[in-house]
């Protein structure tokens, strides 16, 4: 804790330690930063400036544990109600983390407390473009059941890949089970408890986000009332309602102008270093 006794010395410290926490896989050490006061969605790009330590990543617990793996982590912040769409740096969600590293279970674990299978990332990917891109084929296949699109090849990295994969005599197993699902031309109930198989015309959209899919009104109230109210609006990135990007601009251009370009060349080098 802060040798002065500053409040806000204070919190900083107990963040830190509650992403130290994450990073390392310590259920004891995330449960005691949130018993101390730790902010369970902090986020140390939220305030960041050129300079700054950069020893953590710039992203949340959850985030953090999801890139790792940590599936007893994952738990308790889902828990503790741990925001299962606030992004990293580079604008992924936990469920981007989980799906693109093949860590299965907790993809299912992020599903099933109402995460949108198909939420875009800066580059309007979604995660099992991630999944597919570096061939966790249990992965994709779990996506696929829980009712993921395989057909949502539209965003920056899905588009290149795709055609890349299409160019090739044999193809990867993760990329058979995508080309097998589009042709059928079925998708599935985005209710992980149901999953049930449908054709689009049959399957009813999300209202508000247009990306999930259900077969019946049931479906949507129970997905609604185990996480999905707080996911749902928040699944496509928009940069205009973003302004951390706009104040790290702003900083930078301030940081140059005292310190010089070398200077913030260092301080991104180590960021990007520990991004996730």
């Amino acid at each position: 804790m802060s040798e002065n006794g500053d409040p806000n010395e204070m919190a900083e410290d107990v963040n830190e330690l509650l992403l130290s926490a994450a990073m390392d896989g310590s259920v004891e050490g995330v449960n005691a930063a949130l018993e101390a006061g730790a902010d369970i969605d902090f986020d140390q790009l939220d305030d960041w400036n050129p300079g700054d330590d950069t020893t953590l990543p710039p992203s949340t617990a959850l985030l953090i544990a999801c890139q790792k793996g940590h599936v007893d982590v994952v738990k308790l912040l889902l828990h503790k109600g741990a925001s299962l769409v606030k992004r990293s740096m580079g604008a992924s969600a936990p469920l981007h983390a989980a799906a693109s590293n093949g860590w299965t279970e907790i993809v299912d674990l992020l599903v099933q407390h109402g995460a949108t299978v198909d939420i875009q990332d800066g580059f309007y990917d979604t995660p099992i473009i991630g999944a597919c891109r570096y061939k966790h084929v249990d992965t994709v296949r779990r996506l696929i059941e829980l009712g993921a699109r395989p057909d949502l090849t539209n965003g920056h990295v899905g588009q290149k890949w795709w055609r890349e994969v299409e160019n090739y005599d044999s193809v990867e197993e993760s990329v058979k089970l995508l080309q097998e699902a589009r042709k059928t031309k079925l998708l599935r109930c985005c209710n992980p408890k149901c999953g049930k198989p449908g054709y689009r015309k049959t399957l009813k959209l999300c209202g508000r986000c247009k990306l999930t899919r259900y077969c019946s009104r049931d479906c949507q109230i129970q997905h609604w009332s185990v996480g999905h109210k707080k996911c749902c609006g928040h699944d496509v990135y928009c940069y205009d309602e973003d302004d951390r990007f706009e104040n790290m601009a702003l900083s930078m251009t301030d940081h140059v102008r005292k310190y010089g370009p070398e200077s913030l060349l260092r301080s991104l080098a180590s960021l990007a270093a520990h991004s996730v």
